[in-house]
């Protein structure tokens, strides 16, 4: 695509966003939008918005384009995490909103509610990922290497078998040793199958060769060389032709539409477009030649270009000002200087751009001035200006009382609405009318005199600082002349001295009690590197894998409004999982505007059985925000911070997580943390409690703020072991709980061919893929993966083009893996009634069902009952 292209796409996007905040606040209040439906027409349409944004923004060129298109990417973005927090609101709670049936009224099909994850929030950090990528992986192999080491010195079995359990972070137990016995048992069973396994080898060895004898037996006389010849031509003849027919069979139905066209991988257009964007974006992010390098070699030299031409001015005019503001402010009885404000209030920016008062000030100010204006009319006046107050007081007392009663709805929160109008206002004074520099050309190169305006602020800055010294310096002068002048006719200078004195005390107190409200840091004596390498060291520093969350195969449920208006809320698809985990996840990581003005979301919870890709998820959460990503697992810290070094252990993973931001911090079996029943705590195993890391979790959690970006993520199989007490405090951690469901039809239907195109190979276009996912019903994600891996080895995926994969042999390896019981699954869904949401839905329809039975036999009782007690 040409650059053109993006710039038509930033337009529109640009336009769009002002008629979205039109359809927001329309001139009649009457047409704004209140419904759910309402609602999520708006989140669609800037959900719409937000993927031509980021698509413009990846491959835009143009740095200065760049950077305002940055602005309104992230308001867009912030924006639409704002209404679909909103729309939760409106939704009775529920994470999931079933939009099915809007996007059949929109004419839209479900790929619209894809969330995309901006490309820069690693492409912008890369060299800084890939720093701390290598400073690990370089720990890593320091930590290997050591306990290498000291393996080999112990040189005993035992030493080194707890060096390599300790050495990994899900190491496995072997056990006891067994009996003889058993262990003689278990030499004997493998012996006795492997001479079965040879006896049934000879046996059907020997089978083939008396077929072959008895094929050459009823042949009778053996073929003579003409009589061989014909034979092999015409068995090669018929196996020619029956390829062509089925070439010609394949071509015909590639014809009428019925089955897709073979792509070239050379010659696909979607390739050949990847290949340009590929390019592209090198000719932006080249670190010799990119346009960005230019752009940032421009910086430097126009900054210094502003400074020599316009410094020298801008001196000037800044003394002038500053000069004039101290003869104006100058005590005209003693002579006095006023000191200049200091650095930290602002300096002489509060001179030379006085802030505009507040709301507060100009009230005082009116109130100051009725006072004053009712003290001169005397008491009459007094009076009445009392009286009417007095009513408007009541009424607005009443009034408050209304809108607090009438006003419980809440309103919905409009924090990105002002830069997104400053974004749209931004666009339409640089660019709208702005040919764009370079023309259509591939380099797209920075304008150097709108370059130059965005530095004179900064080179006025610089400017004015300079002066600020230079004129506390002068001022020190000027006050001393004027304090000699004054000694000299007065002849009090001991006055000087005691001023001076009291100044010091002040100061002195001042910083005293700064010093007593300093928060105690155990940690504060060491460097940000050495708690970095003591947590890579002992495993719970780790650099996670390169997943994406796409990975996450699945579709989207074309029945979930359906099923909410016959009163059944329906499991999550997995395509809402994907679009849940990354609004709710990703992209406030990601995003340090977004963090700080959205609802604040610490921790979430991701609970389902097992392999239904909880771990994976996370990975993928912490790889597309490029956090850092810290295991606390208590089967993976267990032994390395035992008693009270737990507390160590959290405050410095949450150090460093705060400094080293964005950071996922992932528990496994974190319902195993909270539960406090010590028999129960027993049978996990473990040199530790699980629970040991409860209490100082809680602690560090509840210090996370707003802008912090760091991320609690819980994966749990068996929520419902935290059961009674421990049930309110595990549920009351969590900001949100989503639930990883068994893959449904539909959504198997896509993981099969996904996963084999994952490993390598392809079904058939014939394949029975309906059957397929039929029989897989009740099996998790991950067993159907560990299914096609153990399937496709090196050499079957080599057979693939002669023998293609048919459903026998994926029963076959079916067969191997383990369901998921059904009463794990409705554990699970008993459990997530008792989530707060659900709890409430389900509580709020029994109650309307018993009032719709029994209400009118039970009002009328109660009536004959009071009937009866006024009779008494």
């Amino acid at each position: 695509m040409a650059n053109v292209t993006y710039d038509i796409m930033w337009r529109e996007a640009m336009m769009e966003l002002l008629d979205q905040l039109e359809a927001e606040n329309p001139e009649d209040p009457a047409l704004a939008p209140k419904e759910l439906s309402e609602w999520a027409c708006i989140y669609i349409k800037y959900l719409q918005i937000f993927r031509k944004l980021e698509a413009a923004y990846d491959q835009m060129l143009q740095p200065q384009k760049r950077q305002d298109m940055r602005k309104a990417l992230e308001a867009c973005m912030g924006r639409m995490l704002e209404i679909r927090h909103w729309l939760v609101k409106l939704n009775r709670g529920l994470d999931f909103v079933q939009l099915d049936d809007l996007l059949v009224d929109l004419k839209l099909t479900p790929d619209v509610l894809e969330v995309p994850v901006p490309r820069y929030f690693i492409e912008d950090r890369a060299k800084e990922l890939n720093d701390r990528d290598k400073f690990l992986q370089v720990l890593l192999e320091k930590y290997q290497q050591a306990n290498q080491q000291g393996a080999a010195d112990a040189g005993a079995v035992v030493t080194s078998n707890s060096s390599k359990q300790g050495n990994s972070a899900n190491a496995v137990s072997s056990g006891p040793p067994l009996l003889p016995e058993e262990a003689v048992a278990v030499i004997i069973r493998n012996e006795r199958g492997r001479q079965a396994r040879e006896r049934t080898r000879l046996v059907a060895s020997a089978k083939r060769s008396r077929a072959v004898e008895e094929r050459r037996r009823q042949a009778g006389v053996a073929l003579s060389k003409d009589e061989a010849v014909t034979k092999i031509q015409s068995m090669l003849r018929g196996c020619l032709w029956r390829n062509r027919v089925r070439q010609e069979a394949n071509q015909e139905l590639v014809f009428v539409g019925m089955k897709p066209q073979p792509v070239d991988p050379k010659a696909d257009p979607q390739a050949i477009e990847a290949r340009h964007l590929l390019a592209r974006k090198q000719q932006l992010l080249d670190p010799e030649h990119g346009t960005l390098r230019k752009y940032d070699d421009a910086v430097v030299s126009l900054k210094a270009k502003v400074l020599e031409t316009e410094g020298e001015d801008m001196r000037e005019a800044i003394q002038d000002k500053i000069n004039a503001w101290f003869i104006a402010n100058r005590n005209p009885q003693t002579g006095e200087y006023p000191d200049l404000p200091p650095e930290e209030a602002g300096g002489s920016k509060v001179i030379l751009q006085p802030p505009l008062p507040s709301v507060e000030e100009l009230l005082a100010d009116e109130a100051a001035a009725a006072a004053d204006k009712s003290k001169k009319g005397g008491k009459p006046g007094a009076a009445a200006a009392k009286k009417p107050a007095g009513k408007d007081a009541k009424g607005g007392g009443k009034g408050d009382a209304a809108a607090e009663g009438s006003g419980t709805a809440e309103v919905i929160s409009s924090a990105f609405i002002p830069l997104i109008e400053g974004a749209v206002a931004e666009y339409i004074s640089k660019w709208q009318e702005q040919p764009a520099p370079g023309g259509a050309s591939w380099e797209q190169q920075h304008d150097p005199e709108l370059l130059k305006d965005e530095l004179r602020p900064l080179v006025f800055e610089e400017v004015r600082q300079q002066v600020d010294e230079e004129m506390r310096t002068l001022l020190a002068n000027l006050k001393e002349l004027v304090a000699a002048e004054a000694a000299a006719k007065a002849g009090k200078q001991a006055k000087k001295k005691k001023g001076g004195k009291a100044k010091k005390g002040a100061g002195g107190k001042k910083a005293k009690g700064g010093k007593g409200k300093k928060k105690n840091d155990p940690t504060a004596d060491r460097s940000m590197e050495s708690l970095f390498a003591e947590l890579a060291s002992n495993g719970v520093l780790v650099s996670p894998p390169k997943v994406e969350l796409a990975d996450y195969l699945g579709g989207y449920s074309f029945m979930g409004a359906t099923l909410e208006k016959a009163g059944i809320i329906p499991d999550p698809s997995l395509a809402q999982i994907r679009q849940a985990v990354t609004e709710f996840a990703i992209l406030p990581l990601g995003s340090q505007l977004a963090h700080e003005r959205l609802p604040h979301i610490k921790s979430l919870l991701l609970y389902g059985a097992p392999s239904t890709g909880k771990t994976m998820v996370a990975q993928a959460i912490a790889h597309l925000s490029g956090s850092c990503f810290f295991d606390l697992s208590p089967r993976n810290t267990d032994g390395h911070y035992p008693g009270k070094a737990v507390a160590m252990l959290l405050h410095m993973v949450f150090k460093v997580a705060k400094t080293m931001a964005p950071s996922v911090i992932y528990i496994d079996e974190v319902e195993k943390v909270f539960v406090s029943d010590k028999k129960k705590a027993k049978e996990f195993g473990g040199q530790e409690p699980f629970s040991h890391i409860k209490k100082e979790l809680l602690r560090e959690l509840k210090g996370l703020a707003p802008g912090d970006r760091v991320l609690l993520v819980g994966a749990s199989r068996e929520p419902w072991l935290a059961a009674k007490k421990d049930e309110k405090a595990f549920m009351g951690v969590w900001g949100k709980a989503l639930h990883m469901p068994l893959p449904d039809y539909a959504a198997r239907r896509l993981i099969w061919p996904g996963l084999f195109a994952r490993h390598g190979g392809k079904l058939a276009y014939d394949f029975d893929l309906s059957t397929l996912a039929q029989l897989s019903e009740g099996y998790a994600a991950g067993a159907l993966d560990a299914v096609v891996s153990g399937l496709l080895t090196p050499v079957r995926r080599e057979r693939l083009k002669m023998h293609p994969v048919d459903i026998q042999e994926i029963l076959h390896w079916l067969c191997r893996v383990q369901a998921v019981p059904q009463e794990v699954d409705e554990a699970l869904h008993k459990w997530a009634d008792r989530t707060p949401a659900l709890a409430a839905i389900k509580g709020a329809a029994a109650d309307k069902a018993a009032a719709a039975a029994g209400g009118g036999s039970s009002k009328k009782g109660a009536k004959d009952e009071k009937g009866k007690k006024k009779k008494k």
